[in-house]
């Protein structure tokens, strides 16, 4: 299992006691902490339409929903080599 990577300035709480059912919980972002995460870890960030983000995976854990960064990455698959003419075997 790959280490879980936390990414700063992204903070969540339980709801509220009395909320209604369909409130999970409140996120707090802190743009200077998640701006400096970022620029300290580039490596994390991808890029959509020209667009730098940052994905992270939402996940719910005994203390509630939480954040992690999403470090998957597809691995290259190797296209089968094109055959030739001198390659048919007739």
């Amino acid at each position: 299992m790959a280490e879980k990577i936390y990414p700063k300035g992204l903070r969540t709480f339980a709801p509220r006691e009395g909320a209604p059912d369909f409130v999970k919980g409140t996120l707090i972002v802190t743009l200077n902490e998640l701006v400096q995460f970022c620029k300290e870890n580039e490596n994390y960030l991808t890029e959509y339409n020209g667009q730098k983000q940052l994905k992270c995976q939402m996940l719910e854990g005994e203390k509630g929903i939480y954040f992690t960064v999403d470090t998957w990455k597809p691995t290259e698959q190797k296209q089968p080599a094109k055959e030739t003419a001198d390659d048919l075997p007739f």
